[in-house]
């Protein structure tokens, strides 16, 4: 089974042939990669320019192409885009998915996790010495810890100020996903659908509903239709689908009390138990299967070719679920590669805002490299429409894309969108609210600690109690 699914895994391609991105370009800059620049003293100029300094781990096609148009707009300007992880740019304008790839199916998964805590580290030690950039990404960073501290500045005093800036232009929920209380604190300027792909009869059968459904609720249902030669979930280690549990429930589990925040150890022992009770019963697996051989597919919808194209690999179509959690209708739950946060100590303020108003504007939006769902309502519509023709080949490129799904059958099919389809798209992203970007070094902790209860060397009880040591000295610290 296991080298049937590699062979499979190798085989289903989805080639868009059309040039889905812009080249990337831009200047470059001659400070070392994810330098900051000091902010706590006057406004850094260059050749009578104001210099904006913006912190990211990648500088995409998206960034670079934003920084040029926007350079060349507002010529007083110079925006300095500084990351540590050069963007892969070798597909040329070859766009390749792969599916079932392994646990990050669907998912970026080529950062690596000392590249997001070599930045996260470079980032809090700037913060911290007043020497920050001026604008910050920081999807990957505890940016409640950096509000409480007042280290980063809420938007809203920006936005609110600004008449030319409407945020009902824009998918409000998204923000309010990230939003910390009333203040924002990071502005997500795309994301991403966090979900799972499965049997949706299942759940009808069993009469739960995806909106609702508990950890306890996937479990039980997973060792009650277990049938031989399929399993209920694929392709992820135990470690790792705790720490895609604990994301789900970050809120039950993180919870503060008075000035401080706790960790709670007795409710993370339990949903670390039920996890292994799931590999224990042999319903779950950390070898590769393809979609036929199994129930559930955690999986991660990056844009609208995504969710046109992902329910429909493997041979079968799968309905889009909504991942077990709380019990609560929190909303589909979804990440962002690009959320950016204003640091307190800036002397830009303003002309930072200027430019990460531009990343949300219609133009940028829809831009070829805007390769993630757009928060900008008109935007998302623009970038179906776009789906639209590249399914059906009717764009305006001068060639006409080949975009097929080939099944482990070889069966090949050609997708399409319809204007209905889209409507439907535009009608679910309203109920999309849970943001799942939790702080990824309390993650980090969990998959590398739980390690040794599901390998059999410590007890749950071991574990969960040197894991909530660590996280409480970690978010108290």
């Amino acid at each position: 089974m296991k080298k049937q699914a590699k062979v499979w895994k190798m085989g289903v391609l989805i080639l868009l042939c059309a040039a889905l991105t812009a080249c990337s370009g831009g200047k470059n800059n001659n400070a070392p990669e994810g330098t900051p620049t000091p902010t706590d003293s006057k406004p850094e100029t260059s050749n009578g320019k104001t210099v904006v300094t913006m912190s990211v781990l990648t500088k995409d096609r998206f960034l670079a192409e934003a920084e040029q148009k926007f350079e060349a707009a507002n010529p007083n300007i110079d925006v300095q885009v500084n990351e540590l992880v050069p963007a892969d740019t070798s597909s040329g304008d070859k766009v390749i998915m792969r599916q079932g790839s392994g646990e990050n199916s669907g998912e970026d998964s080529g950062t690596k996790t000392e590249e997001l805590e070599k930045y996260a580290n470079s980032v809090n030690t700037a913060l911290m010495s007043g020497n920050a950039s001026d604008i910050i990404s920081v999807e990957n960073l505890p940016v409640g810890k950096y509000a409480d501290k007042e280290l980063l500045m809420d938007w809203n005093e920006l936005a609110g100020k600004d008449s030319s800036f409407n945020k009902s232009d824009y998918y409000e929920n998204i923000f309010d996903g990230v939003s910390k209380g009333s203040g924002l604190y990071g502005i997500p300027t795309s994301f991403s659908l966090d979900v799972m792909l499965g049997d949706d009869s299942l759940l009808k059968q069993n009469s739960l509903d995806h909106k609702t459904w508990t950890w306890d609720q996937f479990v039980d249902l997973l060792i009650k239709t277990k049938t031989d030669g399929k399993y209920g979930i694929a392709s992820v280690t135990p470690a790792k689908m705790l720490g895609f549990l604990v994301q789900s429930v970050y809120g039950e589990l993180v919870k503060k009390d008075g000035d401080s925040t706790v960790f709670d150890a007795d409710a993370f022992r339990a949903y670390m138990e039920n996890v292994k009770k799931l590999y224990d019963s042999g319903v779950a697996t950390e070898e590769n299967m393809a979609p036929n051989n199994t129930s559930f597919n955690k999986i991660s919808m990056s844009n609208p070719m995504d969710l046109v194209l992902m329910p429909k690999l493997g041979g079968k179509s799968q309905a889009m679920l909504r991942p077990p959690g709380t019990g609560k209708d929190e909303g589909i739950p979804f990440k962002s590669n690009l959320v950016l946060g204003l640091n307190a100590k800036s002397k830009v303020k303003d002309a930072a805002w200027s430019f990460v108003k531009f990343l949300l504007s219609e133009e940028m939006q829809s831009a070829r490299s805007m390769m993630n769902f757009a928060v900008n309502k008109a935007a998302l519509k623009n970038k179906l429409v776009e789906t639209q023709q590249m399914l059906d080949g009717t764009g305006t490129e001068g060639r006409k894309p080949q975009i097929s799904i080939k099944n482990p059958d070889g069966v090949v099919t050609h997708p399409t969108l319809s204007d209905e389809d889209i409507d439907k798209v535009l009608d679910l992203v309203p109920s999309v609210g849970k943001y799942s970007n939790q702080d990824p070094k309390v993650i980090s902790m969990i998959i590398q600690e739980s390690a040794a209860y599901f390998s059999g060397s410590k007890s749950a009880d071991a574990v969960a109690k040197s894991i909530a040591n660590r996280i409480n000295t970690y978010l108290n610290e």
